[in-house]
């Protein structure tokens, strides 16, 4: 959405400059608030509905999944809304538009004299009057931020994020995780909260220029580009996200490569994807039939649900587990591509026909976490939900001998 504001104020610096026509200061204002509003509301929802484990693309979802995308649906209209008033914008700048100077690419010599004055008085900027290259640049110094983000972060995730009930399915109006019940998704989140610690500092960094060029902006009705532009700002705010990318990609890649260890696994597991459900097939097991100990999950109709269970979330046959074991899952698929996803434990890998991949997984609690196909697989996309229990060992054992 960067590139699209970039677009619209484009349009708004640069046409008036090059044809010469003003706009209707109010009704971009108008536009602005109503794309920024629009774009908010229906971003921002998303971004807290992928946090909560939401696929995409799916035609029906979890009760829990209705809050937020309602609020997306009603910033999608609002953007809609937007987008209507900008090309009403422009199309009254190009046929009701005031000239507001001449052309300005042509400059002839032997008037840059009298052009100079012309230009000071019939442009809002200096630009076209102002030789290069600019000065130094007059910063000396540049905002910095202490130990208050840090600590205002940690505090609001102790007080709001921590000391909450365990959750492991989505639940209504969530704008963090699922709660991790695994390394590998203890160690996501964490890399989640680096991030956007550092993208807190920018943030506040940005925010304050941004909002320094605004209050000094309505002080001072001139802009010159010297005060504009400048080799050490520019140099700094180039290599500062450098750095910053340098110290994101370092734990990205270690958890990337920890992502693909499979440890010594106790049990394995073949998933099979299908139109639209699960097979689980316990590769290590043999039943008195001298069959793997296999089974198929079908997503429980709305009519059959009990009191409690999740709609669009449980299964008829869930996949049973022991805690603190090593489990290694190989998935496929029989027909087109899927993804078994489950967020709570850290789990997404596509299933493929033909084709096997792998992944480890290390329950350290006992729960029952949810998950769904995540990706677009037919009509019925939304209903291949994956429902895994994780019981003590002793329990698992006894689950075991009663499919025998």
């Amino acid at each position: 959405m960067g590139a699209v504001f970039a677009l619209f104020s484009g349009w708004y610096f640069w046409i008036p400059k090059i044809l010469g026509l003003s706009y209707n200061n109010k009704l971009s204002k108008v536009h602005f608030w109503l794309l920024f509003l629009g774009v908010n509301f229906t971003f921002f929802p998303q971004h807290f509905l992928g946090l909560q484990g939401m696929p995409r693309r799916i035609s029906d979802y979890p009760d829990a999944f209705t809050g937020w995308n309602m609020v997306s649906s009603y910033g999608s209209i609002i953007s809609v809304v937007g987008v209507y008033v900008f090309l009403y914008v422009v199309y009254n700048q190009l046929s009701l538009g005031k000239l507001v100077s001449r052309f300005p690419w042509i400059i002839i010599p032997f008037f840059k004299d009298i052009l100079q004055i012309i230009l000071h008085r019939a442009f809002i900027g200096l630009e076209w009057a102002i030789n290069s290259p600019p000065k130094v640049h007059p910063f000396i110094n540049l905002p910095v931020t202490g130990g208050i983000v840090y600590t205002l972060v940690y505090i609001f995730h102790s007080i709001f994020i921590k000391n909450i009930i365990i959750c492991d399915s989505p639940k209504p109006w969530g704008i963090f995780f699922q709660d991790g019940a695994s390394p590998l998704m203890e160690a996501l989140i964490e890399l989640h909260n680096i991030i956007m610690f550092y993208l807190i500092i920018t943030l506040f960094c940005v925010g304050w220029v941004i909002l320094s060029i605004i209050i000094n902006g309505k002080k001072n009705k001139i802009s010159n580009k010297y005060v504009l532009h400048g080799t050490l700002i520019e140099l700094i705010w180039t290599i500062s996200p450098a750095i910053i990318l340098i110290l994101i990609g370092f734990p990205s890649f270690k958890l990337l490569y920890y992502m693909d260890e499979v440890i010594d696994p106790k049990i394995t597991i073949l998933v099979n994807g299908h139109q639209w459900y699960w097979s689980y097939e316990y590769s290590n097991y043999i039943n008195n039939e001298n069959n793997f100990i296999e089974f198929d999950s079908y997503m429980i109709p709305d009519k059959e649900l009990t009191y409690g269970t999740l709609r669009m979330l449980e299964v008829d046959n869930r996949i049973i587990l022991p805690q603190l074991t090593h489990i290694r899952f190989i998935v496929t698929a029989e027909d087109v591509i899927h993804s078994f996803a489950c967020p709570s434990l850290g789990i997404k890998c596509d299933a493929f026909p033909g084709r096997l991949n792998q992944f480890s997984v290390f329950i350290n609690r006992i729960g029952v976490f949810y998950g769904q196909c995540s990706e677009i697989c037919g009509v019925l996309h939304s209903s291949m939900p994956i429902c895994i229990e994780s019981v003590t060992i002793e329990k698992f054992l006894v689950w075991l001998n009663q499919q025998f």
